[in-house]
């Protein structure tokens, strides 16, 4: 067997070969924006369908009205799963000034009892990430947003050992021109960010380059409802975390990518309608 080897420099002409191929009819993309820039354009060089799931910072909206322990205990589920490595892990936790020493107690206190380690072992709850260099990233992101004025309330270091170990970590008093609350933070960093009002909340969470998902949390589902109506994303949760699910379409906005997966919406991508006209 021969094994082929693709340098870095080859990669985006192997990519265009490949969707520029007669045997190829559309094609799908989930992965970074740097990689959906490229075959986004190749599959619109060959006028062919594409659909792409790309980065993500997905805003977690607290408002005044909330359960705040609920809310802070699905904060950290939505913040570290994975180690924080997923497109629809939340990134930006936006909480009303009312809730906000309440919700950031509760939050520190949950991401401090996560369990590191193994995550081979099943009480693992946060693990290595995939690579030195997003281990880096998110270090840079840390001290980049600390020297703009944010504060770290709990890790902010990487962790010696084997394996590429970041401490969960929680950041406040993040804004819009921080790298921790602009950028992609892909890895176990959160970016919290106090909101005056709600129509302060819906500014910061829609000033991002993404639009992945949202989740909102309130006891009244309409005023939840109607807040995600004002802010740009492809899924918009209330009083839940943002999920998958094949039963519903799924997919992003403006640097999030376009086109929808799963469910019929998916199908539809990917199918095209051909019309017949018979005449008697």
């Amino acid at each position: 067997m021969t094994a082929l080897v693709i340098a870095d420099t080859d990669v985006p002409q192997v990519t265009a070969g490949l969707v520029e191929d007669d045997r190829i009819a559309a094609v799908t993309l989930t992965g970074s924006n740097r990689a959906g820039a490229a075959v986004g354009a190749a599959a619109g060089r060959a006028a062919k369908k594409s659909v792409l799931e790309l980065g993500g910072s997905d805003a977690f909206v607290v408002l005044a009205d909330a359960d705040v322990d609920r809310a802070a205990a699905a904060a950290v589920r939505a913040r570290f799963t994975n180690s924080g490595q997923s497109c629809v892990c939340a990134k930006r936790f936006i909480v009303h000034e009312a809730a906000a020493e309440d919700f950031t107690t509760a939050f520190v206190r949950g991401v401090e009892n996560l369990r590191i380690g193994d995550p081979r072992e099943h009480s693992t709850q946060v693990g290595p990430l995939a690579r030195d260099d997003l281990r880096a990233a998110i270090q840079r992101q840390v001290e980049e947003s600390v020297a703009a004025g944010a504060r770290v309330l709990t890790g902010g270091r990487p962790m010696p050992g084997d394996g590429y170990f970041f401490q969960p970590t929680v950041l406040a008093g993040t804004g819009p021109g921080m790298a921790a609350f602009d950028e992609e933070t892909f890895g176990p960093l959160a970016a919290l960010t106090v909101a005056h009002d709600d129509e302060d909340a819906v500014r910061l969470a829609d000033a991002t380059a993404f639009g992945l998902g949202l989740s909102v949390w309130t006891a009244d589902t309409a005023r939840g409802v109607g807040l995600a109506r004002r802010v740009t994303s492809g899924a918009a949760f209330v009083n839940a975390v943002v999920a998958s699910d094949p039963r519903l379409p799924f997919g992003g906005t403006k640097r999030s990518g376009y086109g929808r997966e799963l469910a019929a919406a998916g199908i539809r991508e990917f199918t095209t309608t051909r019309t017949y006209w018979v005449a008697a």
